[in-house]
């Protein structure tokens, strides 16, 4: 049986073969922190000659680290972005996060041709909870821990590293990815896409009504994250280039220079539409 990242691939090919993609622009990662305790920029993107913008996510598997010991083996303006795509399948953190920029550069891509895109609302009111759910998330949701727990619904959260382990009164952080069984909403970071951990996650996720992707790592086509059983996918659509790189370049934050979306089985048109679409507005004179 393939895995949920062949399928990712896989969709892209389809892409590539049905229209013509735009070329890479430039890869641009950030550079190596000198004061620990300053703000830190964790992701790099690759942008295309449309202006299609593709994030990732580099704070992982060292990853930036190799970025910049690698550098004359990056990308370079004019390559193929669905060739550069190709590196997610590899086992070095550094590839695949430059594998998921191409991923999530095309995804952008094709997104642009969708009528209308659902702007993220706030986490909380995406969730709705009710009193006798356990939320679940894979990865440290900071912002909604709290306010759950205020509101009595517990939450159990699963990590990587076993400093972060802790019980107390509403809240679990555990290693144990079983422990999202009894979980009726799972909220899943998008950085699950680059260690390739996602397919053993959503094992665990058989019992929840509804099962949420979520981050700028998550921006790309959903169809195959559908299949698999996601309910949601959130993710960043960069609107205004210049603005972003600008953002970016100060290790600011660059929320102003897009949108937060999210897209779902009713809302999102499916890919082979998207190509239709795109398609039919290549051969307008």
């Amino acid at each position: 049986m393939g895995t949920l990242y062949e399928a990712l691939l896989e969709q892209l090919s389809i892409v590539d073969k049905a229209i013509e993609l735009p070329a890479i622009q430039a890869f641009t990662f950030p550079p190596l922190p000198v004061d620990p305790n300053a703000r830190q920029n964790n992701f790099a993107y690759l942008s295309l000659t449309d202006g299609s913008v593709g994030l990732t996510y580099v704070a992982l598997d060292n990853a930036l680290q190799e970025l910049h010991s690698q550098h004359a083996l990056l990308p370079k303006a004019g390559q193929s972005a669905m060739e550069l795509a190709g590196l997610y399948r590899h086992s070095q953190g550094w590839k695949r996060a430059l594998g998921l920029a191409a991923i999530n550069a095309i995804s952008q891509h094709l997104l642009s041709y969708s009528a209308s895109v659902n702007a993220m609302p706030d986490n909380l009111q995406l969730l709705s909870p009710q009193t006798d759910e356990r939320i679940g998330m894979v990865g440290y949701f900071a912002r909604l821990v709290d306010p759950l727990r205020a509101k009595g619904i517990p939450v159990t959260v699963i990590e990587l590293e076993e400093s972060l382990l802790r019980e107390e009164p509403g809240l679990e952080v555990t290693l144990d990815t079983s422990r999202l069984a009894g979980c009726s909403q799972v909220i899943i970071t998008g950085t699950t896409l680059l260690n390739h951990s996602l397919d053993n996650i959503l094992k665990h996720c058989h019992e929840a009504d509804n099962v949420y992707l979520l981050g700028p790592s998550a921006s790309c086509l959903p169809d195959a994250l559908f299949a698999a059983g996601i309910t949601h996918v959130g993710g960043f659509r960069v609107a205004q280039p210049e603005l972003f790189k600008q953002r970016w370049s100060e290790a600011g934050r660059w929320r102003d220079a897009g949108e937060r979306y999210f897209l779902t089985r009713d809302n999102y048109p499916g890919a082979a539409s998207l190509i239709k679409t795109a398609l039919g507005a290549n051969e307008l004179p």
